[in-house]
Protein backbone atom coordinates (compact mmCIF):
# COMPACT_ATOMS: atom_id res chain seq x y z
CA UNK A 1 0.00 0.00 0.00
CA UNK A 2 2.79 2.27 0.95
CA UNK A 3 4.82 1.64 -2.74
CA UNK A 4 1.25 2.57 -3.92
CA UNK A 5 1.14 5.18 -2.57
CA UNK A 6 4.60 6.67 -3.77
CA UNK A 7 3.88 6.26 -6.78
CA UNK A 8 0.42 7.93 -7.32
CA UNK A 9 2.11 10.83 -5.75
CA UNK A 10 4.87 10.45 -8.55
CA UNK A 11 2.38 10.30 -10.92
CA UNK A 12 0.59 14.05 -9.68
CA UNK A 13 4.32 15.74 -9.52
CA UNK A 14 4.61 14.13 -12.88
CA UNK A 15 1.22 15.81 -14.04
CA UNK A 16 2.03 18.95 -12.36
CA UNK A 17 5.59 19.32 -14.16
CA UNK A 18 4.36 19.41 -17.50
CA UNK A 19 1.71 21.81 -16.64
CA UNK A 20 2.72 25.61 -17.31
CA UNK A 21 2.53 27.54 -14.31
CA UNK A 22 2.05 24.61 -11.93
CA UNK A 23 5.42 23.25 -9.39
CA UNK A 24 6.12 19.62 -8.72
CA UNK A 25 7.87 20.93 -5.66
CA UNK A 26 4.49 22.39 -4.49
CA UNK A 27 2.86 18.91 -4.51
CA UNK A 28 5.53 17.29 -2.83
CA UNK A 29 5.11 19.90 -0.15
CA UNK A 30 1.65 19.24 0.12
CA UNK A 31 2.25 15.41 0.14
CA UNK A 32 4.72 15.28 2.72
CA UNK A 33 7.57 13.99 0.79
CA UNK A 34 9.10 17.26 -0.03
CA UNK A 35 12.38 17.30 2.60
CA UNK A 36 12.96 13.36 1.89
CA UNK A 37 13.07 13.72 -1.82
CA UNK A 38 15.70 16.48 -1.34
CA UNK A 39 17.51 14.28 1.13
CA UNK A 40 17.53 11.44 -0.86
CA UNK A 41 18.33 13.31 -4.32
CA UNK A 42 21.65 15.39 -2.67
CA UNK A 43 23.15 11.83 -1.62
CA UNK A 44 23.43 11.08 -5.59
CA UNK A 45 26.66 11.67 -6.72
CA UNK A 46 30.10 10.42 -8.43
CA UNK A 47 30.38 7.92 -5.62
CA UNK A 48 26.85 6.01 -6.37
CA UNK A 49 28.27 5.53 -9.95
CA UNK A 50 31.23 3.84 -9.31
CA UNK A 51 29.15 1.64 -6.43
CA UNK A 52 26.90 0.62 -8.97
CA UNK A 53 28.97 0.27 -11.71
CA UNK A 54 30.71 -2.30 -9.50
CA UNK A 55 28.63 -4.96 -10.14
CA UNK A 56 29.81 -5.90 -13.56
CA UNK A 57 33.03 -7.36 -12.12
CA UNK A 58 30.58 -9.85 -10.82
CA UNK A 59 31.81 -10.26 -7.43
CA UNK A 60 29.84 -10.89 -4.01
CA UNK A 61 31.61 -8.27 -2.14
CA UNK A 62 30.56 -5.51 -5.43
CA UNK A 63 27.08 -7.00 -5.04
CA UNK A 64 26.90 -6.04 -1.19
CA UNK A 65 28.32 -2.23 -2.22
CA UNK A 66 25.59 -1.62 -4.89
CA UNK A 67 23.03 -2.62 -2.10
CA UNK A 68 24.29 -0.18 0.49
CA UNK A 69 24.43 2.71 -1.97
CA UNK A 70 21.17 1.79 -2.92
CA UNK A 71 19.76 2.04 0.20
CA UNK A 72 21.95 5.26 1.43
CA UNK A 73 20.23 7.19 -1.89
CA UNK A 74 16.80 5.91 -0.62
CA UNK A 75 16.55 4.01 -4.10
CA UNK A 76 13.18 2.18 -3.55
CA UNK A 77 11.85 6.20 -2.90
CA UNK A 78 12.88 7.35 -5.62
CA UNK A 79 11.96 5.08 -8.23
CA UNK A 80 8.43 4.82 -7.58
CA UNK A 81 8.36 8.29 -7.63
CA UNK A 82 10.57 8.75 -10.52
CA UNK A 83 8.52 5.21 -12.09
CA UNK A 84 4.73 7.52 -11.46
CA UNK A 85 6.33 10.72 -12.96
CA UNK A 86 6.96 9.46 -15.99
CA UNK A 87 3.91 7.32 -16.65
CA UNK A 88 2.18 10.58 -16.17
CA UNK A 89 4.00 12.53 -18.51
CA UNK A 90 3.44 9.31 -21.28
CA UNK A 91 -0.14 9.04 -20.21
CA UNK A 92 -1.56 12.74 -20.02
CA UNK A 93 0.66 14.92 -21.97
CA UNK A 94 -1.98 14.64 -24.92
CA UNK A 95 -4.67 15.22 -22.10
CA UNK A 96 -3.21 18.80 -20.72
CA UNK A 97 -2.62 19.79 -23.96
CA UNK A 98 -6.46 19.53 -24.59
CA UNK A 99 -7.70 20.75 -21.90
CA UNK A 100 -5.53 23.64 -21.90
CA UNK A 101 -7.00 24.53 -25.49
CA UNK A 102 -10.48 23.59 -25.19
CA UNK A 103 -11.11 24.40 -21.16
CA UNK A 104 -8.76 26.62 -20.42
CA UNK A 105 -10.54 29.17 -17.62
CA UNK A 106 -11.59 25.75 -15.51
CA UNK A 107 -8.25 24.11 -15.64
CA UNK A 108 -6.51 26.73 -14.66
CA UNK A 109 -9.17 27.67 -11.87
CA UNK A 110 -8.48 24.12 -10.42
CA UNK A 111 -4.77 24.85 -10.42
CA UNK A 112 -5.43 27.98 -8.66
CA UNK A 113 -7.06 26.60 -6.12
CA UNK A 114 -4.54 24.12 -5.22
CA UNK A 115 -1.42 26.61 -5.63
CA UNK A 116 -3.97 29.01 -3.20
CA UNK A 117 -4.53 26.59 -0.43
CA UNK A 118 -1.59 24.50 -0.40
CA UNK A 119 0.48 27.71 0.49
CA UNK A 120 -0.73 27.11 3.85
CA UNK A 121 1.65 24.14 4.32
CA UNK A 122 4.82 25.48 4.31
CA UNK A 123 3.01 28.62 6.40
CA UNK A 124 2.77 26.04 8.92
CA UNK A 125 6.46 25.39 8.92
CA UNK A 126 7.53 28.61 9.50
CA UNK A 127 8.94 29.08 12.94
CA UNK A 128 9.01 32.83 13.34
CA UNK A 129 7.48 35.72 10.89
CA UNK A 130 10.00 38.77 10.81
CA UNK A 131 10.52 41.46 8.66
CA UNK A 132 13.47 39.16 7.54
CA UNK A 133 11.53 36.66 6.39
CA UNK A 134 9.14 39.55 4.40
CA UNK A 135 11.74 41.10 2.51
CA UNK A 136 12.53 37.21 1.40
CA UNK A 137 8.99 36.48 0.53
CA UNK A 138 8.70 39.38 -1.76
CA UNK A 139 11.71 39.03 -3.27
CA UNK A 140 10.22 35.27 -4.25
CA UNK A 141 7.08 36.98 -5.80
CA UNK A 142 9.20 39.47 -8.07
CA UNK A 143 11.28 36.33 -9.47
CA UNK A 144 8.24 34.61 -10.02
CA UNK A 145 6.30 37.45 -11.43
CA UNK A 146 9.46 38.78 -13.83
CA UNK A 147 9.40 35.16 -15.81
CA UNK A 148 5.62 35.12 -15.67
CA UNK A 149 5.94 38.33 -17.51
CA UNK A 150 8.60 37.06 -19.82
CA UNK A 151 6.22 34.00 -20.71
CA UNK A 152 3.50 36.72 -22.23
CA UNK A 153 5.96 38.30 -24.19
CA UNK A 154 7.00 34.93 -25.49
CA UNK A 155 3.40 34.48 -25.98
CA UNK A 156 2.90 37.09 -28.04
CA UNK A 157 6.04 36.10 -30.36
CA UNK A 158 4.39 32.54 -31.07
CA UNK A 159 1.32 34.75 -32.29
CA UNK A 160 3.06 36.48 -34.73
CA UNK A 161 5.23 33.96 -36.08
CA UNK A 162 2.75 31.64 -36.23
CA UNK A 163 0.69 34.65 -38.15
CA UNK A 164 3.38 34.82 -40.48
CA UNK A 165 4.92 38.40 -39.21
CA UNK A 166 8.54 38.87 -39.97
CA UNK A 167 9.49 39.46 -36.66
CA UNK A 168 9.38 36.27 -35.53
CA UNK A 169 11.92 34.37 -33.90
CA UNK A 170 13.89 31.34 -34.87
CA UNK A 171 12.88 29.77 -31.61
CA UNK A 172 9.77 28.77 -32.92
CA UNK A 173 10.57 27.19 -36.06
CA UNK A 174 8.74 23.87 -37.24
CA UNK A 175 8.31 21.59 -34.07
CA UNK A 176 8.67 18.54 -36.39
CA UNK A 177 12.42 19.99 -38.00
CA UNK A 178 15.07 17.43 -36.83
CA UNK A 179 16.73 19.07 -33.78
CA UNK A 180 20.52 20.67 -34.65
CA UNK A 181 23.96 20.73 -32.27
CA UNK A 182 22.40 24.30 -31.05
CA UNK A 183 18.65 22.64 -30.68
CA UNK A 184 20.65 20.04 -28.33
CA UNK A 185 22.16 22.58 -26.20
CA UNK A 186 19.54 24.61 -25.83
CA UNK A 187 17.52 21.65 -24.44
CA UNK A 188 20.39 20.35 -22.03
CA UNK A 189 20.70 24.09 -20.64
CA UNK A 190 16.34 24.49 -20.31
CA UNK A 191 16.72 20.79 -18.86
CA UNK A 192 18.90 22.03 -16.48
CA UNK A 193 17.54 25.07 -15.08
CA UNK A 194 13.64 23.87 -15.56
CA UNK A 195 14.59 21.15 -13.56
CA UNK A 196 16.36 22.83 -10.72
CA UNK A 197 12.91 25.16 -11.08
CA UNK A 198 10.32 22.24 -10.75
CA UNK A 199 12.02 21.13 -6.93
CA UNK A 200 11.18 24.29 -5.95
CA UNK A 201 7.35 24.72 -4.28
CA UNK A 202 5.72 27.73 -6.76
CA UNK A 203 8.08 27.64 -9.54
CA UNK A 204 7.27 26.04 -12.62
CA UNK A 205 10.00 23.86 -14.54
CA UNK A 206 7.59 23.82 -17.74
CA UNK A 207 6.78 27.64 -17.57
CA UNK A 208 10.65 28.38 -17.16
CA UNK A 209 10.75 25.92 -20.30
CA UNK A 210 7.72 27.66 -22.55
CA UNK A 211 9.76 31.34 -20.92
CA UNK A 212 13.04 29.68 -23.05
CA UNK A 213 11.08 28.80 -25.45
CA UNK A 214 11.60 25.03 -25.93
CA UNK A 215 8.18 23.50 -24.26
CA UNK A 216 5.79 23.07 -26.81
CA UNK A 217 8.33 21.21 -29.37
CA UNK A 218 9.59 19.31 -26.34
CA UNK A 219 5.88 17.97 -25.49
CA UNK A 220 5.38 17.65 -29.55
CA UNK A 221 8.63 15.39 -29.33
CA UNK A 222 6.98 13.41 -26.19
CA UNK A 223 3.77 13.27 -28.50
CA UNK A 224 5.72 12.23 -31.80
CA UNK A 225 7.24 9.40 -29.92
CA UNK A 226 4.62 8.00 -28.00
CA UNK A 227 2.49 7.83 -31.57
CA UNK A 228 5.12 6.26 -33.14
CA UNK A 229 5.35 3.14 -30.48
CA UNK A 230 3.26 0.59 -33.24
CA UNK A 231 5.51 1.76 -36.14
CA UNK A 232 8.87 0.71 -33.69
CA UNK A 233 7.07 -2.10 -32.89
CA UNK A 234 6.65 -2.83 -36.60
CA UNK A 235 10.42 -2.50 -37.07
CA UNK A 236 10.03 0.85 -38.54
CA UNK A 237 12.09 3.60 -36.90
CA UNK A 238 11.95 6.89 -39.16
CA UNK A 239 13.51 10.48 -39.01
CA UNK A 240 10.91 12.28 -36.71
CA UNK A 241 11.03 9.48 -34.38
CA UNK A 242 15.05 9.87 -34.14
CA UNK A 243 14.93 13.44 -33.76
CA UNK A 244 12.34 13.07 -30.92
CA UNK A 245 14.46 10.54 -29.11
CA UNK A 246 17.30 13.04 -29.13
CA UNK A 247 15.46 15.61 -27.70
CA UNK A 248 13.96 13.94 -25.36
CA UNK A 249 17.16 12.43 -24.03
CA UNK A 250 19.41 15.12 -24.05
CA UNK A 251 16.98 16.88 -22.30
CA UNK A 252 16.33 14.19 -19.91
CA UNK A 253 20.28 14.35 -19.57
CA UNK A 254 20.31 18.05 -18.60
CA UNK A 255 18.14 17.31 -15.90
CA UNK A 256 19.99 14.62 -14.35
CA UNK A 257 22.71 17.41 -14.17
CA UNK A 258 20.54 20.27 -13.00
CA UNK A 259 19.04 17.38 -10.76
CA UNK A 260 22.56 16.63 -8.79
CA UNK A 261 24.04 20.11 -9.11
CA UNK A 262 20.84 21.76 -7.41
CA UNK A 263 19.54 19.65 -4.43
CA UNK A 264 22.97 20.08 -3.05
CA UNK A 265 22.47 23.73 -2.22
CA UNK A 266 18.68 23.60 -1.67
CA UNK A 267 19.49 21.00 1.31
CA UNK A 268 22.12 22.92 2.43
CA UNK A 269 19.84 26.19 2.62
CA UNK A 270 17.52 23.90 4.52
CA UNK A 271 20.01 22.86 7.12
CA UNK A 272 21.40 26.07 7.22
CA UNK A 273 18.46 28.94 6.43
CA UNK A 274 15.69 26.57 7.46
CA UNK A 275 13.17 30.03 8.16
CA UNK A 276 14.44 31.96 5.29
CA UNK A 277 14.48 29.43 2.63
CA UNK A 278 10.80 28.41 3.51
CA UNK A 279 9.86 32.07 3.46
CA UNK A 280 11.64 32.08 0.09
CA UNK A 281 9.38 28.80 -1.10
CA UNK A 282 6.22 30.23 0.01
CA UNK A 283 6.99 33.68 -1.95
CA UNK A 284 7.22 31.22 -4.92
CA UNK A 285 4.28 29.88 -4.33
CA UNK A 286 2.64 33.30 -3.52
CA UNK A 287 3.86 34.50 -7.21
CA UNK A 288 2.60 31.34 -9.51
CA UNK A 289 -0.57 32.84 -8.94
CA UNK A 290 -0.09 35.41 -11.42
CA UNK A 291 0.92 32.84 -13.85
CA UNK A 292 -2.40 30.42 -13.32
CA UNK A 293 -4.51 33.23 -13.87
CA UNK A 294 -7.31 31.32 -15.38
CA UNK A 295 -8.45 34.64 -17.42
CA UNK A 296 -7.04 35.57 -20.97
CA UNK A 297 -7.22 37.62 -24.26
CA UNK A 298 -6.09 34.58 -26.21
CA UNK A 299 -5.59 34.58 -30.34
CA UNK A 300 -6.52 30.92 -32.44
CA UNK A 301 -3.59 30.64 -34.71
CA UNK A 302 -3.95 27.18 -36.89
CA UNK A 303 -6.28 25.98 -34.84
CA UNK A 304 -4.43 26.49 -31.37
CA UNK A 305 -5.00 28.67 -28.21
CA UNK A 306 -2.24 30.98 -27.21
CA UNK A 307 -2.73 32.99 -24.56
CA UNK A 308 -1.56 37.24 -24.96
CA UNK A 309 -2.87 39.07 -21.65
CA UNK A 310 -4.82 38.53 -18.49
CA UNK A 311 -8.43 40.21 -18.19
CA UNK A 312 -11.39 40.20 -15.50
CA UNK A 313 -13.97 38.08 -15.44
CA UNK A 314 -17.82 38.78 -16.99
CA UNK A 315 -20.16 37.30 -14.78
CA UNK A 316 -20.75 34.51 -16.64
CA UNK A 317 -21.27 30.82 -17.14
CA UNK A 318 -17.74 30.32 -17.34
CA UNK A 319 -16.99 32.10 -14.43
CA UNK A 320 -19.68 30.15 -12.33
CA UNK A 321 -17.47 26.93 -13.98
CA UNK A 322 -14.25 28.18 -13.16
CA UNK A 323 -15.10 28.95 -9.44
CA UNK A 324 -16.44 25.57 -9.37
CA UNK A 325 -13.15 24.16 -10.55
CA UNK A 326 -11.25 26.25 -7.85
CA UNK A 327 -13.03 25.22 -4.82
CA UNK A 328 -12.70 21.22 -5.85
CA UNK A 329 -9.05 22.53 -6.52
CA UNK A 330 -9.36 23.50 -3.11
CA UNK A 331 -10.85 20.68 -1.22
CA UNK A 332 -8.17 18.20 -3.52
CA UNK A 333 -5.40 20.06 -1.07
CA UNK A 334 -7.80 19.85 1.81
CA UNK A 335 -7.73 16.11 1.32
CA UNK A 336 -4.10 15.49 0.97
CA UNK A 337 -3.71 17.75 4.03
CA UNK A 338 -6.71 15.24 5.96
CA UNK A 339 -4.52 12.46 4.77
CA UNK A 340 -1.27 13.47 5.51
CA UNK A 341 -2.67 14.10 9.10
Amino acid sequence: MHSLRLFINGFLIGIANIIPGMSGGTLALVLGIYERLIRALRHIGLSTVKNLLGVVRLKKEAFTTAETELRRIDFGFLALLGTGAIAAILLTSKLIVYLLNDHHDATYGFFCGLILTSILVPVRMLKQRGVKELLVLLIAVALVLSLSIGTNEKQLERVAYKSGSEIAVSDYVSSTAFPTYWDLGMFFGSGALAISAMILPGVSGSFLMLALGVYFRLLTAINTLVESIPELLNGVFGRPMLGSLLIIGVTAIGCLFGLLAFTRLLNYLLERYRNLTVAFLIGLMVGSLYGLWPFREFAIVDGERIDTAHILPQLDINLLVTMGAFLIGCGVIFLFARLED
